[in-house]
């Protein structure tokens, strides 16, 4: 039997991480967090996760720092999908262009980023409960 898929959530906001959380350990993906940057780049050198889910404006840190850190390192551990209110014009393709694989924009729909995640993970739907 494999093991569910683990996924790391970095955002600055605590409600926003609680919901992915919710909405995804509801379908069988183990969910862990982390409040900004710096410490989502401590969780991937220690134990990278599967998917890393990351906001995009963040005290400290963004997103798009610890996007060009990861690439800087040379590889990054794994997909990575960009989930902010913060779409402004570029940001989308600069987001890519330096390792994203994927944007959502919040508010997000619970099915759309199930949906998105187990595409990410090479699945072909979202895993059973």
């Amino acid at each position: 039997m494999t093991r569910p898929a683990r996924i790391l959530v970095a955002d600055d906001n605590g409600f926003i991480r609680t919901l992915v959380k919710a909405a995804l350990t509801t379908v069988g993906y183990t969910v862990d967090e982390a409040a900004d940057g710096p410490s989502a780049l401590a969780a991937l050198a220690t134990d990278p996760p599967d998917l890393l889910l990351l906001d995009l404006v963040m005290p400290g840190m963004s997103g798009f720092e610890v996007l060009e850190r990861l690439e800087a390192s040379g590889a990054s551990p794994c997909p990575v999908m960009m989930l902010t209110t913060a779409a402004g014009e570029g940001d989308i393709a600069h987001a890519e262009g330096i390792g994203a694989a994927d944007y959502l924009v919040k508010p997000f729909d619970k099915d759309e980023l199930r949906a998105r995640v187990a595409v990410l993970l090479g699945e072909r739907e979202t895993p059973p409960v």
